[in-house]
């Protein structure tokens, strides 16, 4: 999920029953424009447009918050079932993208633009999400590394300077053990270092950050591997251990009034996340400005290496009308590659995914974030925040592959993670009944016959 699927600024949601109504009309307005339908739960994408359309005046972008990612998912399936409906263009996240590829929703954009040329505009996290099968189907539109956000009053009070990402040596060990070593000391002094009430979106990424490969998708061949994977293996270890210890506060959920005064009030002391955290931390616990810092996600061994929790891309529908296609490549090229897209988006907070403007200067000294009333906030005291976020998403490794069930799977993914947080069930039996389970969800997908569940290793 990006910056702004948890924000406060996001507006209401649209009726599922409406929605088929959404991208019906001709394909130019009586003026003789062409006109563009765009579904986005991300408010940075209307700016986006009236910056477009003030460079392109014979076209006009009409942008439609049709719900959160899930509810336009629901959304995106129910009009493409129905076979009218679909938006000409739509924002989706990277984990969404293998399914709406596999039920045929979204346009190969390998064939309207030069992919070589574009393959170094971009993060090799983000590229490697929306290349799928040899096909491109989405432009990245914003990007979600991993970091780690702590609360340095909290560390200092447990004698921690800050969290070691250092390579281990004679005399220093791992930054994954150290981790573990931290999180000790910090619930000592009555904090936990970080919660995890059952996040699924986490669960992956912290895979991913560790290596892992746990999915293989070759054409309609899905394999499951998670218990055997090595990424895999190595984050379930750790996670396992640190419950089993009460390490991590898995009480609190995540996006709750109380889950921010914990992290605002220090009893939660650090948030592993994604970049576009940031914007949310200041809108959600403003009483703790100041008071946190950014750093590297914490490695096994301390060889840079990273995920990512989160980002969107822009994709067209493939069944776009011949005299719209012109126009969406327009705008969706506009939006993720030109500067002033860009910027629309980024001086909103989304976190870009432009290798462009992660090294520009001026994002990389930053040392401050805007309040709503567009004022300079440092949430981070002073720190250049974006140094880390620019090294995170360059750490990010390309070797990840999402599971192409998102609107099916992440029910069944938060029950079996909540099992094992309650202390009902190990991480790697849960694991195990997920890699079954999600078998019987593919069921009726073009992937039904083709899924291989290897979750022993096998």
């Amino acid at each position: 999920m990006n910056n702004t699927t948890r924000a406060v600024i996001a507006t209401a949601a649209i009726g599922a029953l409406l929605i088929p109504l959404a991208g019906c009309g001709n394909t130019t307005t009586s003026s003789g424009k062409t006109e563009l339908t765009v579904w986005s739960w991300d408010t940075s994408i209307n700016r986006a447009a009236k910056s477009f359309m003030k460079a392109n005046p014979d076209i006009t972008v009409k942008v439609s918050n049709v719900g959160q990612p899930n509810e336009t998912y629901t959304a995106l399936n129910n009009a493409a079932q129905a076979g009218s409906g679909l938006p000409d263009v739509t924002l989706i996240e990277y984990l969404a993208i293998p399914q709406f590829v596999h039920s045929d929703t979204l346009m190969d954009l390998s064939k309207v633009y030069n992919t070589a040329k574009l393959k170094d505009t971009f993060t090799p996290g983000t590229w490697n999400s929306v290349n799928i099968n040899g096909g491109l189907y989405a432009m990245p539109a914003d990007s979600g590394p991993m970091a780690y956000f702590y609360d340095k009053d909290v560390f200092d009070k447990a004698g921690i300077s800050e969290p070691s990402t250092r390579p281990a040596s004679a005399n220093h060990r791992p930054p994954g053990d150290e981790f573990y070593e931290d999180a000790k000391e910090i619930r000592a002094t009555g904090s936990y270092i970080t919660s995890d009430s059952g996040d699924g979106g986490l669960f992956n990424a912290m895979m991913w950050a560790m290596g892992g490969h746990a999915y293989k998708l070759n054409d309609d061949k899905l394999t499951i591997n998670i218990t055997k994977d090595k990424g895999a293996q190595r984050f379930m270890d750790l996670w396992q251990k640190m419950r089993d210890e009460d390490l991590i506060d898995v009480h609190t959920k995540s996006w709750t009034d109380d889950w921010m005064k914990s992290l605002g009030g220090g009893s939660i002391a650090s948030l592993i996340s994604g970049a576009w955290m940031a914007n949310n931390l200041l809108q959600g616990v403003p009483q703790a400005t100041g008071k946190f810092r950014v750093a590297l996600l914490p490695t096994i061994d301390g060889t840079p290496i990273n995920g990512e929790y989160g980002g969107s891309g822009l994709a067209i529908a493939k069944k776009i009308p011949d005299g719209k296609l012109d126009a969406a490549k327009k705008f969706v090229e506009y939006v993720t590659t030109n500067d002033e897209g860009i910027d629309a988006r980024v001086s909103n907070g989304s976190f870009p995914a432009t290798t462009k403007t992660l090294n520009q200067k001026d994002f990389l000294t930053r040392t401050t974030l805007k309040n709503t009333d567009g004022s300079d906030n440092e949430f981070f005291g002073g720190q250049k925040y974006n140094e880390i976020f620019s090294q995170a998403a360059k750490d990010v490794t390309g070797k990840w592959e999402f599971l192409p069930l998102r609107t099916l799977r992440p029910l069944h993914l938060r029950r079996q993670h909540g099992i094992v947080l309650r202390g009902q069930n190990l991480l790697q039996n849960s694991c195990r009944q997920l890699a079954e389970g999600s078998k019987g969800l593919c069921q009726g997908s073009r992937l039904h016959r083709s899924v291989t569940n290897t979750p022993n290793g096998e």
